[in-house]
């Protein structure tokens, strides 16, 4: 079967391309990608010209199916070839884009998701929010992201403790409430260091808030996060929404014990105290006791590193291939 990809693709990296990579990898499907062309990144135009140098190009490809990762605006170059060509469409959903729902592209969201043949959610929280948004109930199913389970054994730091966030550097994601508890970790632990892996439009004021504020350091994008992750890492995703939380998978793939708030599809993750801390968002004082008891709970981190693993063994990439193939082939037979 020969799949049209519709998706943001490299060299830009982030949830969605690790999503769609690995389940490439992993699928006994032929695919074939429409992503960005280069053009100026300013939004509406980057948006407009994506549509229809997509649109132009999807209908001179051969494919059996359509398949878009994210509702705008790959969903709706999606419908537009699916109306074009015949051909069904799938469409993934993988957080943000729900919230477009809420805001003026909101008619055309409902239009994408009622025009679907299928969608695909990467939490049941997001299920939730597209059958509420419109989609027909029988078409929505839920497809976790996988992961790879480490096989080395983590380095031990000579640097003492490193609290890393791993994401876009954007609004919802709480950096500014991390950076706030990181003051009071700092005062109670003088050699930690807070380690943020990203870039996004924040980073700027993000920057200027970190200044004067010793440990802090931005590293920027990150291709392998085993060069970040070690033995006396945790990582924090304070996020003031979220529709998964991939990277707290990948962290626990990593033997790396986490905390986040609680919240949308991170629930669907972390198990409180199990494989992971919960605490609720834009608390930055109830942010600092988690990530406290995280660096000096050696029985906890041992806990929630073992029961970390087996999570994520759990769900590895083959599953979430096998699972989006099935749908695949539902759809064409």
């Amino acid at each position: 079967m020969r799949v049209l990809l519709i998706s943001t693709w490299k060299p830009r990296r982030g949830g969605i391309v690790t999503y769609v990579e690995n389940t490439m990898t992993n699928s006994r499907n032929e695919f074939i990608i429409i992503t960005y062309p280069q053009v100026p990144d300013i939004p509406v135009l980057r948006a407009l010209l994506f549509v229809l140098w997509g649109f132009l190009r999807g209908l001179r490809l051969r494919y059996d199916i359509i398949h878009a990762h994210y509702a705008m605006p790959q969903g709706f170059l999606g419908v537009l070839l699916k109306i074009a060509r015949r051909k069904p469409l799938v469409l993934t959903v993988h957080g943000s884009d729900a919230a477009l729902g809420k805001g003026p592209l909101s008619p055309l969201l409902r239009w994408v998701l009622r025009r679907s043949d299928r969608i695909m959610t990467v939490s049941r929280f997001l299920q939730r929010e597209v059958i509420a948004l419109g989609a027909r109930e029988g078409t929505v199913r839920v497809i976790y992201g996988g992961v790879t389970p480490r096989t080395v054994p983590m380095r031990r730091s000579e640097d003492g403790a490193r609290i890393i966030f791993v994401g876009g550097l954007v609004r919802q994601k709480g950096v500014d409430i991390l950076l706030e508890a990181f003051q009071r970790v700092r005062a109670a632990e003088k050699g930690a260091e807070l380690w943020i892996v990203g870039d996004g439009r924040e980073r700027p004021g993000l920057e200027a808030l970190a200044r004067g504020l010793e440990g802090v350091r931005f590293l920027g994008r990150r291709e392998d996060l085993t060069a970040v992750f070690d033995g006396e890492s945790v990582l924090v995703l304070p996020s003031r929404t979220e529709g998964f939380g991939l990277v707290l998978r990948e962290a626990m793939a990593s033997g790396v014990p986490g905390g986040a708030t609680r919240g949308g599809g991170i629930e669907e993750v972390v198990e409180d105290g199990v494989n992971g801390l919960l605490v609720e968002k834009e608390d930055p004082t109830a942010l600092a006791q988690g990530i406290l008891k995280l660096l000096k709970g050696e029985a906890l981190r041992e806990r929630l590193v073992k029961n970390g693993l087996a999570t994520a063994r759990a769900f590895p990439w083959e599953r979430t291939a096998r699972e989006v193939d099935a749908v695949y082939a539902e759809l064409l037979s």
